[in-house]
């Protein structure tokens, strides 16, 4: 199984038709929450992207409602994918030790019990390049369908071409740039995208408002 903890560059291991992402073990409880994000491609174009990601359950308990641009329950966004606060897991007794016994592990590995930990809250999504940003925040729901995590200070789009067009020399977020010389922003992408072959896919509407979410 994939390390779902690594570099934050790494491409994602997951499958681009898969919908459903569960890193638990089969039979153990868990809550459908619902992801609404953007990636880019190679090619610079954007698409919108859901997916159901399974946390265990009660999860949605301890983390309360947010608006747009709080980050609530997601710790980070990575090219790859999501990770949740692992700090709720404490909040909710999350029974790690009974986990251990289900698989039939010693509870006092505690390398096993961060491995399960890790894989309750990490998780490789579908595309290319994740992207988080004011312009394009990354949403969770959850399964009462109220947002419970915002993401919006990982890679912009600009951010996701620079470091195509560099190979992975560039690295920023371009965030700044976007919230204060969006006049530039835009000219940078105006110059990028040419080189990737691709054309400017920012008024798309955001992946929420076009699934009708």
């Amino acid at each position: 199984m994939a390390d779902r903890g690594g570099n934050t560059f790494r491409p994602s291991s997951a499958a681009l038709e898969q919908k459903v992402f569960n890193n638990l073990p089969p039979g153990w409880p868990t809550e459908e929450w619902h992801a609404f994000y953007w990636t880019v491609n190679p090619k610079g174009e954007l698409v919108s992207r859901q997916a159901i990601v399974c946390l265990p359950a009660g999860y949605a308990q301890v983390c309360p409602e947010v608006e747009i641009g709080q980050p609530g329950c997601i710790q980070h966004v990575r090219r790859w994918g999501l990770t949740c606060r692992m700090a709720l897991l404490a909040e909710m007794e999350f029974d790690v030790d009974r986990l251990l016994q289900y698989e039939g592990w010693d509870t006092s590995d505690d390398q096993r019990a961060l491995y399960w930990m890790m894989q309750a809250t990490h998780f490789d999504l579908p595309g290319d390049f994740i992207i988080a940003s004011h312009e394009h925040p990354f949403l969770l729901f959850a399964p009462d369908g109220t947002l419970r995590g915002s993401y919006t200070w990982g890679h912009t789009y600009l951010g996701a071409l620079a470091y195509y067009v560099s190979e992975g020399s560039v690295q920023g977020t371009f965030n700044r740039l976007w919230i204060e010389n969006r006049a530039l922003y835009r000219q940078a992408l105006d110059y990028l995208l040419p080189v990737v072959g691709g054309k400017d896919d920012t008024e798309k509407d955001p992946p929420h408002m076009a699934s009708g979410g």
